[in-house]
């Protein structure tokens, strides 16, 4: 044993050299752990050999650990916390660091092998022999799958695709390979032998050793002899012994009655990288059983040729992009994995999105969550250079690689998109476009785009690396996105050069090319967010040297942001020009406090959208200056809004001015679902997207707007499912607005079909998020009270009622706010009906095309909803009678559904009474069959009880006054002279209410009448 001046543990005792010592501490004892606290190291001596013991320190918990040298290598294995220290836990270490095996021991034994004892055995105090094998240790997790985590989140897409032969399953480290095989093993009714691969598997020998050993988990009397073969053979042999393999894997099989099959599951395959072994298993696919699978698992792509299995059928390849969870699947593992502190579904999507659908990024992100007692505080500060997913790429990643490598990285860092040219300019090398397709080729968290050899890191990957540049080289960081810059100046992408302009505070040189490509970033490319985060990085002593960039900002700051946010960015500016003299003012800087004061003089009129359109680009100012007028109209006057919208989208169609376009079809479509005019809205929608894809090839970010109105026509017409797809598209379309306006209308929309699927408290949490965001960031096109007004509406819809009126009353606008005041009616419905019709009919009235984003639908149906309440069921039945002929032919369904067998009834009394269209009554009876089918269901009205309720329908609103006038002792003369008829007139009332109740005289009239609860 080699010298050392740590101390000694032997076998189970701490050996003293202390004169004196009689009792030397035993293993295990409580002295020994008191012993460990104060010892940061030893020696261990025991039946296997020896190693050296360390404890380390890792986020304040202490480990220890165990090494030894070994054929020129230093061996690692790890101990374990201090009380888990035992004399076994020393004998297998030191068996493991020795390269003891238990092969041999295995192949000697009968064809029965008993898998389920340990394959570990304390060694005695003899020194240890020599083996001829030079496989390692073997622990039993080499052959035993994972534990299924209990939060799992299935994934059949996946699984039902491991149907062929041979399964190829390559990607970066935590995007769940090992979790989806276990998930397949669990459903493939056949059996499964696995095995885990590490370092040291990476010999012929070692590795089909292994692979062999789990095969007997399911098979024990499978390749005995096989054993003792792979230990004597060369390498070169293995591809003879893989052939025999096969054969006996045959052999087994066909005794089996019935055939099972089975899979072989090679997981962590990367670690192997010995040629031999890649020939070896290319030979056991080349002569694959029949009734065996295989499939391999790695963080690469296995050097195997695939070609001529792809030509037969026979290989399923899955990929890094097929394993990124699906923005349902990351949501479903987010929703499981806090159950306690639910995020709002807008937060999950970001979520997802920002891991790009990567699990252990989710898990990571799962765990920061719990250091944060604010939500919006964790989502602002979730980045790849948080701690946790830090610490992650720091040692899976970036440690792991060769130095140059690590340099490369670390100084492409600062670039969102990688091709070798630019790679080569900003490292000062000439490597970049080979060093790329290595990075590619081993699956390190970048990602191939479209555009040929054009690649970008993975966007958490890369902020850990732009953090570590910032810690290791801050010095360089300016340099590299001026060469950056300089480089995409060179390839006439001014775009590109603004982003790294920007970073480094180069802002004159920014505004220059911002100014260059401003109007043909919304003309041609029809998206304004990158171009108005830009423009927002820019100093006010920027800008105020550059007029067309404050005009641009302004029309884009009128729609996109709150009119204090944009006051208070002009005034500053104003300041900043007006502190100097007028003779040190530049020519620039005066063009731009004069278009300021125009625009003040222009708002101080009221005419707030009415911007400066003179000059240069006139025909353009003058249609962003309409756009502004739109969100002024919409709450009011949805009719001259839809006008002005309609006009200006023309014109944008005849100037093929592409952001125009989107935007002003777009609000066209808005604006008509809100009239509840849903074919008009869908048909517009359709044609603004077709525009869009006709000129770009893709959706720019503006065509969201379409896209979550086509959702919102969806839920109106209880399409749930599409109106979700449509409202992921939209997401995915803008994944970062600069605005608030359509995170909001997302939210909203979201929260509806939230709430229609049942999932109320979904909702709530939606609608919390979005009032936070709208409270911090104002938008220009919803109000809290909106918001609010949504959340009360949530609470109502799960039976709080007193809390819903206690939200709107808090909020103090509910009075004067249109939807508001239509929740208002909604809660009065239940005690005060005709408090909540009087409301509904202002609404109507003051509203006749619609309110704020809300078709009337909904308020038709409350007003049906409180006539019937109050007992007049001849007025309800015809309220719900125009609902429906107006709801028809627009495909309406929800607001019918929203309110379950209370609208039943009256539809049940108007399909039996009224006189419907052929359409409208198959519309009317649709609506019925939904309701019966609703969670708890609908209960048709007995005959009796129809017949009953039809009769009181007969009955219309002016005989209803006269028998109340009746039931109250009025003669005829009296009941005339209240209605200024003649008596004539109140005799043929009379009559028809005999008729229609099947009664001969006032007497009856009355008693009739209070059974039916007409008086």
């Amino acid at each position: 044993m080699r010298k050392s001046s740590k101390p000694v543990v032997r076998h189970d005792r701490v050996v003293t050299d202390e004169p004196g010592t009689l009792n030397p501490i035993r293993v295990g004892s409580p002295q020994w752990f008191a012993w460990l606290d104060q010892t940061p190291g030893f020696v261990f001596e025991g039946g296997a050999g020896y190693f050296t013991a360390r404890r380390e320190t890792r986020r304040g918990i202490a480990y220890w650990y165990a090494y030894r040298w070994r054929a020129g290598k230093l061996a690692k294995t790890y101990l374990g916390k201090s009380e888990e220290l035992t004399q076994e836990c020393f004998e297998q270490a030191s068996a493991r660091l020795a390269g003891q095996t238990t092969l041999a021991r295995l192949a000697s034994q009968s064809d029965s092998v008993d898998l389920t004892t340990p394959l570990i055995q304390v060694a005695d105090t003899s020194p240890p022999q020599a083996t001829t094998s030079e496989l390692s240790f073997l622990p039993l997790t080499k052959i035993k799958p994972p534990t299924l985590p209990q939060d799992l989140v299935a994934r059949p897409r996946l699984t039902q695709q491991l149907t062929a032969p041979v399964t190829i399953i390559y990607a970066p480290s935590g995007f769940g390979k090992s979790t989806l095989l276990n998930e397949w093993r669990q459903t493939c009714a056949m059996p499964v032998a696995w095995v885990s691969l590490d370092a040291d598997d990476n010999s012929p020998s070692r590795f089909w050793s292994t692979v062999l050993l789990s095969l007997r988990t399911n098979y024990p009397n499978l390749g005995h002899a096989l054993l003792s073969q792979l230990q004597m053979s060369s390498a070169s042999a293995s591809s003879e012994i893989v052939v025999a393999l096969s054969n006996e894997i045959v052999r087994v099989m066909d005794e089996e009655n019935p055939p099972r099959g089975m899979a072989l599951i090679l997981d962590d395959y990367h670690h192997v990288q010995q040629p031999v072994i890649h020939a070896s298993l290319q030979t056991l696919i080349e002569h694959l059983p029949p009734a065996l699978r295989l499939i391999i698992s790695s963080h690469t792509k296995p050097p195997i040729v695939l070609g001529r299995l792809r030509a037969k059928g026979i290989v399923t390849e899955l990929k890094t992009e097929d394993l990124r969870f699906t923005v349902e699947e990351g949501i479903d593992f987010l929703w499981r994995r806090n159950p306690n502190r639910r995020l709002a579904f807008g937060d999950m999507q970001t979520l997802v999105k920002r891991t790009e659908g990567w699990v252990a990024g989710l898990t990571l992100a799962t765990l920061a969550l719990t250091q944060y007692n604010d939500r919006q505080a964790f989502m602002a500060n979730f980045s790849g250079a948080h701690a946790y997913l830090h610490e992650y790429f720091m040692e899976s990643i970036l440690h792991q690689q060769s130095p140059a490598v690590q340099t490369f990285l670390l100084r492409t860092a600062v670039l969102k998109h990688l091709t070798g040219g630019l790679c080569d300019a900003v490292t000062g090398q000439n490597d970049g476009a080979e060093m790329l397709a290595r990075l590619w080729q081993e699956n390190l968290f970048l990602v191939r785009l479209e555009e040929q050899d054009w690649y970008r890191y993975h966007d958490l990957f890369a902020e850990m690396l732009c953090s570590q540049l910032q810690a290791q080289f801050p010095g360089e960081i300016r340099q590299l996105h001026q060469r950056a810059a300089e480089w995409y100046r060179t390839q006439n992408a001014p775009a590109e050069a603004v982003h790294h302009f920007l970073a480094i505070g180069e802002w004159e040189q920014a505004a220059a090319l911002i100014e260059s490509v401003a109007l043909r970033e919304l003309e041609q490319f029809g998206e304004d967010s990158r171009l108005l985060q830009w423009l927002q990085q820019l100093p006010e002593t920027v800008m105020q040297h550059h007029k067309t960039l404050l005009a641009v900002f302004v029309r884009l700051a009128k729609m996109a942001l709150s009119q204090t946010e944009v006051e208070r960015f002009l005034a500053h500016t104003e300041t900043s020009i007006a502190r100097k003299p007028l003779a040190e003012q530049t020519r620039d800087e005066q063009a731009v406090l004069l278009e300021i004061q125009r625009l003040k003089r222009a708002w101080a009129t009221g005419a707030s959208a009415e911007l400066p359109t003179n000059g240069e680009h006139a025909e353009v100012w003058q249609m962003l200056n309409e756009l502004a007028r739109f969100r002024l109209n919409m709450r009011q006057q949805l009719d001259q809004a839809e006008a002005i919208a309609q006009e200006v989208y023309e014109a944008a169609q005849a100037r093929r001015h592409l952001f125009v376009m989107l935007m002003a079809g777009g609000t066209c479509a808005c604006i008509a679902a809100s009239r509840g005019n849903l074919r008009r809205s869908e048909k517009i929608a359709h044609q603004v997207l077709q525009q869009a894809l006709a000129r770009r090839g893709k959706l720019p970010e503006p065509a969201s707007i379409a896209l979550t109105t086509m959702s919102r026509v969806c839920y109106e017409r209880n399409q749930l499912a599409h109106a979700h797809q449509l409202l992921l598209r939209a997401t995915e379309v803008d994944p970062n607005p600069t605005s608030s306006n359509m995170r909001v209308m997302v939210a909203v929309t979201r929260a509806l079909i939230q709430s229609a699927e049942g999932n109320h408290d979904a909702a709530q949490v939606t609608i919390q998020a979005a009032l936070e965001l709208n409270t911090q960031r104002p938008s220009g096109a919803w109000l809290n009270q909106d918001l609010i007004a949504y959340q009360a509406l949530f609470v109502l819809r799960q039976g709080d009622g007193a809390s819903a009126e206690r939200l709107l009353n808090e909020a103090g606008e509910a009075t004067t706010h249109a939807f508001s005041r239509r929740v208002q009616a909604e809660i009065l419905l239940e005690h005060d009906a005709a408090g909540a019709e009087e409301i509904l009919n202002a609404l109507l009235a003051e509203y006749p095309h619609g309110l704020y984003r809300e078709p009337l639908m909904g308020t038709r149906i409350l007003c049906a909803l409180a006539l019937f309440k109050q007992n007049k069921p001849n007025q309800a039945r015809q309220a719900m009678t125009d609902a429906l002929r107006l709801a028809s032919p627009e495909g309406f369904l929800r607001p019918f559904l929203d309110y379950g067998s209370q609208v039943a009834s009256l539809l049940t009394l108007v399909l039996h009474t009224g006189n419907l269209t052929g359409e409208t009554q198959m519309f009317a009876k649709q609506l019925v069959r939904l309701l019966g089918s609703a969670n708890g269901g609908y209960t048709p009205l007995p005959k009796h009880e129809l017949a009953a309720l039809s009769t009181a329908a007969s009955i219309s609103a002016r005989e209803q006054e006269v028998l109340r006038l009746v039931s109250a002792g009025l003669s005829n003369q009296e009941i005339a002279d209240c209605f200024c008829i003649s008596t004539c007139t109140v005799k043929t009332h009379l009559e028809n209410i005999y008729r229609k109740l099947g009664v001969n005289s006032r007497t009856q009239a009355i008693a009739q009448a209070q059974t039916l609860r007409l008086v």
